[in-house]
Order: structure tokens, then C-alpha cells, then sequence
């Protein structure tokens, strides 16, 4: 960015400030997206360069576009290409597992198997956009500061916003017991909830900002496109001898994400043969996020395709060349699963469907212009918990009150948390009074990786087994 001008724009009646990175306030941190306004380098396209702050939303917009800035034009690279020469290897992937896994000698199998397919798989960027919007209000006072913010994970915006404001953790209160959708996206901060609170303190009013609908294409998080290779080799009866998927995918050149998308193909099927990787791209694009079922959603895509695609070749159906290849331990640790119902979730849905009897040849029945043929695919998805903390108490008229910083974004949580402490107080539901999305409640994990209920469930469950327990000793 050559120069910006904000001169009309603070001439018009009802604008308060504009904010550029010339007197924006310098953040004490400053990590990719979350560096905002703190240079005149832009990073990728949709990037926020300027912030106006009106009397109202009218205003505020009729300001930013009396705003001019000019650019000079810089090489640049903004599409993914699966043979550039940039591409690197990162030290982990989403959330931190290996980057590559590799066993046997996969080369060698590909090139004696009976059977064999090689294939590329594409996905598309993805965008989260939930109907409910990114929205911060931000208020300072002689405390500190306090966010009404739509997040999935109150905490973890607390403690982002108090280390790039310099603040103790205590002096940032965020509040969010109502969400909405999020998808993702609100598991991590964005650039619109630093500018909120750089914008509040710098008027020494609330400030207000809401992301509108087009700017959730680029500075909300989303997910990365893909580029991904599949190598199968298999016996004359289908068995698998050799797993290889190879991915490309981006990141931005301000900040690393790198998604885990061959993660299930190391557990899915059995192979003694098997190799995974993962390689990234720099982009002048912005940083990628968490997506629903980030790794999972474009994995199993290409993974089950070619599974399709193996079955053809190998005059197999599809789910009988799944089920011949149903691990009795996980392959990649040799760990026994805790559960596995694949193989009985495949025949019953055969059986309901009836599978056998339906054509599997592609393209010959039709509904007027549309084409109707039926498919499988599978899937996995892990369960997971994560610390959390609870506080429940009982007043002495026998009603309760249960603590928790959880966030329900529409998967109702406010109802089913009261229905577990009202289970493991024994006491009827119209009794408990749950309060969630708020950092003053004890901390627990964020809304995300379908681990919310259990987290917070579990700490629900343990604080009413220490209330029962004190109150049986009164």
C-alpha cells in the first residue's frame, strides 16, 4: 500500500475516526491476520487496510467508501498448483499430528499388484458462512475491557485479545452465551475482533462491528482447496497390498495452517503397504481454518472415490471390497479401536436400501433430465475430550445453579447440559439454572470437534458428584 487518504471521509458528519495503520495503536503482539493495521503491507486480497467509525452503520460505510488508497502492484501468487516448486513440507498438521506416515514399501507393492488405480482428487476453497454473523461490541472501562462476542470459545478470544493489548487476562471479559451458527470459523479469532477493541479504546466509546456477507470470503477463516493423489494396489480378490495419498494444499505467507487431510486414510482400510504426506503452499491468499471436519470432509472425499474407482477395476462391489478390507486393529498403531461398526453400518444400510438389487452401471436410469443412481461412502471421525471445569450449587430452596464457560452455536447446548445436571443432580430439569458463554464461569473447551458435550458434560457430571458428596456429610 502506497498511501492512504481518510480526509473526505472524516469530513462527513457522524464520522468519529479513521483508523489506518499511520495512528493505529500498536499491538503487543502481532501474529499473521491479527497484526492488522499495524503496516502498509497487505498480504492477500480483502485484507483490512482502514476502519471507519461512525454514528451509525450508514455512515460508517458512506465514510469507507470516501476512503482512498493507493497500491503498487507486487509479484504475487494466488492459485495452487500441485507441481510448484515452493512447495514444502510443515512440521505438523492440524491439530498436531505427523506431517507424513509411512510403512512397508509402498513403490514396490504399486508396482507388483494384480490391481492398481493412480488418480488425482480436487476439492474447492470452502467458505463458512453461518446465517448469524461475526459480531464484537467492544467497551472499555477503568476494569479493562468487555466483548459481546459470537465465538465458540470465550476463553480462548480472552486470552488472545489480553496478550495483544498488553493486558492481564483478568481485565478482558468476553460474553457469549448466544452464538449461532459457526462452522468453524468462530474457534478462532479474526481480525474484525482486534478492531473492535483498538477502536473502542481509541474513541473511549462501545464500538460495534458485524462482518457483512462478503467479507466472510476473506476474513473469517476457510477451507483450503485441495490437490490430492491416491494410489491403490490390490490382489486378484480386492484386498488391499498398497495405500498411498499424497496432498497439496495452501497456506498464506503471514501465518501457517496446514490441514490434516490424509489423516483417515491411515485408519480407514487395511494395507501392509501404506504412506501418507502432506505439502504446503505460500500464497498471497488469506490464512486458512478450521472448516467443519477440517481434515476428515476433503480426506475422505478422494479416499472413498478412489475405494469406487478400485472396486470397478477389480469387478468388485463397493461395499463388499470395503468390507474385505475392515481392519482389526488400527492400522497405523496397531492399537484395538475402542469401536468400529463400519462393516455392520455397511450391511444394514445395504439391507435398507436394497443394494443388491439396484444397477450399479453408471447413467442408465433417469428422472425427466436429472440422472438417478445410488452410491456408497464411508467415513470416520474422532471422539475426543478436552479439560473443562465446572461449578454447580444448591440454594436452599433446592434449586441449582451450574457454571460453565460452554458455547452453544445451534447444537443446544443450553438444553442438553441442563438435562445432564439435572440427571446427575437428581433434581427436575425446571430446577437447575445453567449459565454459559462467559469467561467469569470456569473455563472449559471450545465448541468444536464435536467434543463439546463430552467436555463439558463430563465436568458437569464430577461437579455435581462433589455437591452430592458435601451435601451428604452435612
Amino acid at each position: 500500500m502506497v498511501s492512504v487518504n481518510s480526509s473526505a471521509a472524516q469530513a462527513i458528519p457522524g464520522v468519529i475516526l479513521v483508523l489506518t495503520h499511520e495512528n493505529a495503536p500498536r499491538l503487543k503482539t502481532q501474529e499473521g491476520e491479527r497484526a492488522v493495521l499495524q503496516s502498509n503491507a497487505v498480504a492477500y486480497r480483502g485484507q483490512f487496510v482502514a476502519l471507519v467509525v461512525a454514528e451509525s452503520l450508514e455512515v460508517a460505510r458512506q465514510g469507507a467508501d470516501a476512503v482512498v488508497v493507493h497500491y503498487e502492484e507486487q509479484p504475487h501468487s494466488v492459485v495452487l498448483h500441485a507441481d510448484s516448486r515452493d512447495l514444502y513440507k510443515p512440521e505438523k498438521v492440524n491439530p498436531g499430528y505427523e506431517t507424513d506416515t509411512a510403512s512397508g514399501d509402498v513403490e514396490a507393492a504399486l508396482a507388483s499388484a494384480a490391481v492398481s488405480i493412480d488418480h488425482i482428487y480436487t476439492t474447492p476453497a470452502e467458505h463458512n458462512n453461518p446465517l448469524e454473523p461475526h459480531a464484537t461490541i467492544a467497551r472499555w472501562s477503568s476494569d479493562g475491557v468487555t466483548l459481546y462476542d459470537s465465538n465458540q470459545g470465550s476463553h480462548m478470544i480472552r486470552d488472545i485479545v489480553a496478550q495483544a493489548f498488553g493486558l492481564e487476562p483478568e481485565r478482558v471479559r468476553v460474553i457469549s452465551p448466544y452464538v449461532g451458527g459457526g462452522f468453524g470459523s468462530k474457534g478462532t479469532i479474526h481480525p474484525h475482533v482486534i478492531l473492535t477493541v483498538m477502536a473502542a479504546q481509541v474513541v473511549g466509546r462501545p464500538v460495534k462491528f458485524a462482518l457483512a456477507r462478503q467479507h466472510m470470503f476473506a476474513a473469517a477463516g476457510y477451507r483450503t482447496p485441495t490437490i490430492q493423489r491416491i494410489r491403490l494396489g490390490a490382489d486378484h480378490d480386492g484386498r488391499l497390498t498398497a495405500i498411498a495419498h499424497d496432498v497439496v494444499e495452501q497456506t498464506s505467507t503471514i501465518q501457517e495452517f496446514a490441514e490434516q487431510t490424509a489423516l483417515p486414510t491411515r485408519m480407514m482400510y487395511a494395507a501392509p503397504n501404506r504412506s501418507t504426506t502432506h505439502r504446503l503452499a505460500r500464497l498471497d491468499v488469506p490464512t486458512p481454518a478450521w472448516m467443519r471436519a477440517p481434515g476428515e470432509c476433503p480426506g475422505m472425499y478422494a479416499l472413498e472415490s478412489a475405494m469406487d474407482e478400485l472396486a470397478i477395476a477389480c469387478g468388485l462391489d463397493p461395499i463388499e471390497l470395503r468390507i474385505r478390507n475392515e481392519p482389526d486393529t488400527d492400522p497405523e498403531t496397531g492399537h484395538p479401536f475402542s469401536s468400529r461398526g463400519l462393516v455392520a453400518c455397511l450391511r444394514e444400510g445395504a439391507r435398507r436400501f436394497g443394494w443388491q438389487t439396484r444397477d450399479p452401471r453408471p447413467g442408465v436410469r433417469s428422472d425427466g433430465r436429472w440422472l438417478v443412481g445410488s452410491g456408497v461412502a464411508a467415513s470416520t471421525y474422532p471422539t475426543r475430550r478436552r479439560p473443562s471445569s465446572a461449578i454447580a450449587r444448591i440454594d436452599r430452596e433446592g434449586h441449582c445453579s451450574v457454571l460453565i464457560d460452554a458455547a452453544d452455536i445451534g447444537t443446544g447446548a443450553w438444553t442438553v447440559l441442563s438435562q445432564i445436571a439435572a440427571d446427575a443432580l437428581d433434581v427436575p430439569l425446571e430446577r437447575v439454572h445453567l449459565e454459559i458463554g462467559d469467561t467469569l464461569l470456569p473455563r472449559a473447551s471450545l465448541a468444536g470437534g464435536s467434543m463439546g458435550t463430552a467436555s463439558w458434560g463430563t465436568a458437569i457430571v464430577e461437579a455435581a458428584r462433589k455437591l452430592r458428596a458435601r451435601l451428604e456429610e452435612v
